[in-house]
């Protein structure tokens, strides 16, 4: 693990500590403890999941996904595609997520890293937008909202990082500062929680229509009831 990995984990891993307890949102019924329990159960595994991610670990990030989505696609194209490839993206217009030629599933297999201008292969990165100048750091967890039979669950976080602008369009080395909303889905199979979104979230945020949901659509998901945790506020310690 690189130098500038484990001190993003070092600062991230004390500020989730208190997220891992949660109140249920005013006006909402509390189902009982097993359901506060895997909505706790979730938030670690959204801190895994995001670790994963900033770690590279496409086999992982591969195994969280949903088994239908396996089904599709293979881990060499998951990889190859850099953790952006929709499950069809084969089929008739649908595009990969990075966008650009399709190559073939064999040319996938026999060149699994990334090349540079200058043809030498490294290693691939895990890319959160299709912007490659943004670099997330961190995340703050805003909400999880878990089905009433405990099988779905929506995860809002706030992406926080840094962006770049371009150097050979703007002739300096500019960043600044980001946070961005996105939003992670998840389903129960078999007992154990996999990534129900057959895309990356960040891509299709804030668009008029969320495709490619298992279970069959965004209707399906839109018609089900939902209980909100919202994370429970540190307590400052020490009395005045």
């Amino acid at each position: 693990m690189s130098l500038k990995v484990k001190a993003v984990l070092f600062f991230l891993l004390p500020v989730l500590a208190f997220n891992l307890f949660f109140l249920s949102e005013e006006g909402q019924t509390d189902p009982g403890p097993d359901h506060l329990q895997e909505a706790r159960k979730l938030a670690v595994l959204e801190v895994d999941y995001f670790e994963k991610k900033i770690q590279n670990d496409w086999q992982a990030l591969y195994d969280y996904q949903h088994p239908v989505f396996r089904e599709h696609i293979s881990f060499e194209e998951y990889q190859f595609f850099d953790g952006r490839v929709l499950y069809n993206y084969r089929d008739g217009n649908a595009h990969h997520v990075s966008g650009g030629l399709t190559p073939s599933l064999d040319y996938i297999k026999k060149n699994p890293q990334k090349k540079d201008a200058l043809g030498f292969s490294h290693p691939r990165k895990y890319q959160w937008f299709s912007n490659p100048l943004i670099t997330i750091q961190s995340y703050d967890l805003k909400r999880v909202l878990l089905s009433k039979d405990g099988n779905y669950a929506i995860i809002e976080v706030e992406l926080r990082g840094v962006e770049k602008l371009n150097p050979a369009v703007v002739r300096d080395d500019i960043q600044f500062d980001i946070k961005k909303p996105h939003i992670d889905f998840w389903e129960k199979v078999d007992g154990q929680w996999k990534i129900s979104l057959l895309a990356d979230a960040a891509t299709i945020s804030g668009g008029p229509k969320v495709p490619y949901f298992i279970p069959n659509s965004n209707a399906a998901w839109g018609k089900m009831k939902f209980i909100p945790y919202v994370p429970r506020p540190k307590e400052k310690s020490g009395k005045n």
